[in-house]
């Protein structure tokens, strides 16, 4: 019963005869009804997406014995010694240090040591022949285990499976007389290559059609599909090609990067 309605009830026996219409109640106060949020739209994915078979990242520690295959001549532990190596620093890794900082430490492999046990990134059918034996174990692991150690025809080896990072980028390349894979007539120097580099770098920046120019001036196979190199995981490109591109967002150009095989002007794509 509302406030008013009590009253009139009351009211009624003291009318005198003189009946008084009851006051209307107060109409009720509606609760304000909140507007439903719209749905927010899934978020894009990050980065360059791979529509291909699984893959695994993987880094690695080797420990090699004397005599093993690419063992550098200054390997002289035994293989008894090797195997308890890479149980040392297996455990060491196990312990919280990273497989990184022990690879580029301790690992007796020249190419991937130095960048921190990096083997790259792969599909089972991509997976190189040279780490066969990695293939199954690191692809039966999540990110961030570990196999145990494994004898490889290199050495005593343990893997850790990384995170797949991928990056999509187009380049041209520039190269000079002694650089790998150049051709043997060519006679422009490393000063040379540097400074036509530069300078296409500043042509593309200028706003030249990156496509073009690479299809016009690249001495690299890419060249007839605009200097695009596709998609690729961490690991498989040369290491200060990968570091620039990885350090620039996508649309920005690096600046000129030397590797092996001469001077690259690079564009990350996504």
């Amino acid at each position: 019963m509302t406030r008013f309605a009590l009253i009139a009830a009351l009211a009624l026996p003291f009318g005198f005869g003189c009946e008084e219409e009851p006051a209307e109640p107060e109409p009720a106060v509606e609760e304000p009804t909140e507007e439903p949020l719209p749905e927010e739209e899934p978020a894009e994915p990050e980065g360059p997406t791979w529509d291909g078979p699984p893959l695994a990242c993987a880094r690695a520690v080797v420990v090699s014995w004397q005599g093993a295959p690419h063992a550098a001549d200054s390997v002289t532990r035994s293989k008894e010694e090797a195997e308890a190596r890479a149980s040392e620093l297996l455990e060491r890794v196990a312990g919280g240090a990273s497989i990184a900082d022990v690879a580029r430490a301790e690992s007796d492999a020249s190419s991937s040591g130095p960048r921190g046990g990096l083997l790259g990134t792969y599909t089972t059918e991509s997976w190189p022949g040279a780490h066969e034996v990695l293939s199954e174990p690191v692809f039966a692991l999540e990110v961030g285990e570990r196999t145990g150690v494994i004898e490889a025809p290199y050495g005593y080896v343990f893997a850790e499976r990384c995170e797949v990072e991928l990056i999509h980028t187009r380049h041209i390349l520039i190269r000079y007389a002694g650089a790998k894979s150049a051709p043997d007539d060519l006679e422009r120097s490393e000063e040379e290559a540097r400074a036509l580099a530069a300078s296409i770098h500043a042509e593309i920046e200028g706003g030249a059609d990156f496509a073009e120019v690479a299809r016009e001036k690249s001495e690299d196979g890419s060249s007839e599909r605009g200097g695009d190199v596709g998609v690729v995981g961490r690991g498989l490109l040369a290491p200060e090609y990968e570091e620039a591109a990885f350090a620039v967002a996508a649309g920005e150009l690096t600046p000129v990067v030397q590797t092996d095989y001469g001077f690259h002007i690079v564009e990350r794509i996504e």
